[in-house]
């Protein structure tokens, strides 16, 4: 019993410090070189899942707050469909993405490890479970300045990292590998920005 406390503290304490790995992220790539020994998926499963509760929660509440009678609709309802729509988006966002940029870098022979690219994904998403909740504050500018800066850390962790370990991939001395390069770190930019406005347009109004 002892050794399997020992274990889950021990797990525990590596999904803390890399969760402050991501909320507080360095340059050149360093969280790939911590995960390299070990990655996990433990970790990015339950952030994407405290964060689809704390969207679908948060969500409604600044909905609540936000909320002025009409005629058409006099009384605030809950919506039940910021939950499924949160679970669809976070999970199709660690889980697709990570698989289609997998399956690209196997094409082009320039493959990494799925698992290190989930788990990558997974934390990236760390700091909007701190920003949904300071999103139920109900000022417009305040929730786009918080979704923003919470995109500006996560896009920081995740195209640091990308950009330091493809460089072996592709390296720079070849303009066609070049090219490629830009061109996933571009594609990596664009569907997490596209993120962001899902965020704000669907679940922080």
């Amino acid at each position: 019993m002892r050794e399997r406390e020992k274990k889950v503290s021990c797990r525990l304490l590596q999904v803390l410090n890399r969760l402050k790995a991501s909320l507080f992220p360095r340059p050149r790539g360093v969280f790939f070189d911590l995960i390299s020994c070990n990655p996990d998926l433990y970790g990015p499963f339950w952030i994407a899942t405290t964060l689809i509760l704390s969207m679908a929660v948060t969500g409604n509440l600044a909905s609540f707050f936000a909320f002025v009678p009409s005629a058409d609709r006099p009384e605030w309802t809950y919506n039940f469909n910021q939950l499924t729509l949160a679970g669809s988006v976070v999970y199709s966002y660690v889980s697709l993405l990570p698989l289609v940029l997998w399956l690209l870098l196997s094409y082009n022979e320039a493959s990494k490890r799925l698992v290190d690219i989930l788990c990558i994904y997974g934390y990236a998403l760390s700091i909007f479970v701190p920003v949904s909740f300071l999103c139920v504050l109900p000022s417009d500018l305040f929730r786009w300045s918080l979704v923003f800066l919470g995109g500006c850390i996560s896009g920081v962790f995740l195209l640091s990292n990308f950009h330091a370990h493809l460089s072996d991939a592709f390296p720079f001395g070849e303009s066609h590998a070049k090219r490629k390069k830009c061109a996933l770190l571009g594609g990596i930019a664009i569907f997490h920005f596209a993120l962001l406005i899902l965020f704000k347009s669907y679940f922080f109004l």
